[in-house]
């Protein structure tokens, strides 16, 4: 590898690491400000419903104040994980949008009023949608309890379009029913957020122990491979010390017989020291 892809190599970790403390970041603060949610719809519907003397007009201050919350959060969000690195995030944007919403909220409170339960409605229907892709999600990671949690989303869904579109004729009194729903899908949500949870950290500890036998199995094929490859060098080794010997074997059976043929050529003397070709004339 040369040197300019290691330079290259090198600059793009920062970066990677940053996108994922980005994730990591994001993924914390949208955990905590959903479970912020789901308490204040609890807590708004058990006022409403049990308390004696609440106006609804606390109501509407209570969810502007959510919505202005919501957006400082994004705010934030945004320069605390450093999401100006990112060209497609525009949390900055939509927080301050969120912002101003919530401020005209507040300001036209007393108007507002006669609409609550368009506003609970809005609210209930962020939520259903986020349980939606909690249901997605246990599908994908392929988690049993995925069916419950698409219920739970569609019940809340079906509750957000009661009260967004009015539905009186089913529901009798919109504004009661506005506050029992508030406090069932924050039930509910908090609900599937736990399921949620669960399936993820179980997901993720599956893929875990996943990686790690793919790993010791690669290891274990490397470790035959090598064995594999020692084996033949071996083999080889061997034959060529075998191929070796035969050659050496042949060379002295090659060199006796040429050391018999030379001796048998040479003519044999008598004891007197004369031939036996001349004792014989």
């Amino acid at each position: 590898m040369s040197n300019t892809d290691k330079k290259k190599q090198k600059r793009k970790k920062p970066y990677r690491a940053a996108q994922d403390q980005i994730a990591r970041t994001g993924g914390h603060l949208g955990t905590i400000f959903l479970t912020a949610v789901a308490a204040l719809f609890i807590l708004v519907g058990s006022v409403m419903l049990f308390v004696d003397g609440v106006q609804e007009q606390y109501l509407v201050y209570m969810i502007s104040a959510l919505l202005i919350a919501l957006g400082i959060g994004l705010i934030v969000k945004y320069f605390v994980t450093e999401a100006y690195r990112s060209m497609h995030d525009y949390s900055f944007s939509g927080g301050a949008l969120i912002v101003i919403l919530g401020g005209s909220a507040l300001a036209r409170a007393k108007e507002l009023t006669g609409q609550i339960s368009v506003l609970a409605g809005l609210l209930v229907l962020a939520v259903a949608v986020v349980m939606l892709q909690q249901a997605l999600q246990m599908h994908i990671m392929r988690k049993s309890v995925w069916p419950v949690v698409l219920t739970i989303a569609v019940v809340t869904l079906l509750a957000a379009v009661v009260l967004l579109f009015d539905l009186r004729f089913l529901t009798g009194t919109i504004e009661k029913i506005a506050y029992w729903i508030l406090l069932i899908a924050g039930i509910l949500t908090l609900l599937c957020m736990v399921i949620s949870a669960i399936g993820v950290k179980l997901f993720l500890h599956q893929e875990k122990d996943e990686l790690v036998r793919r790993e010791k199995e690669q290891q274990l094929a490397f470790a035959r491979a090598v064995d594999q490859e020692r084996l033949e060098q071996k083999m080889k080794r061997i034959e060529q010390q075998e191929k070796s010997r035969e050659r050496d074997a042949q060379h002295e059976t090659d060199g006796q017989q040429q050391t018999d043929e030379q001796q048998a050529d040479i003519p044999v003397q008598s004891e007197d020291g004369s031939d036996a070709e001349t004792q014989s004339i």
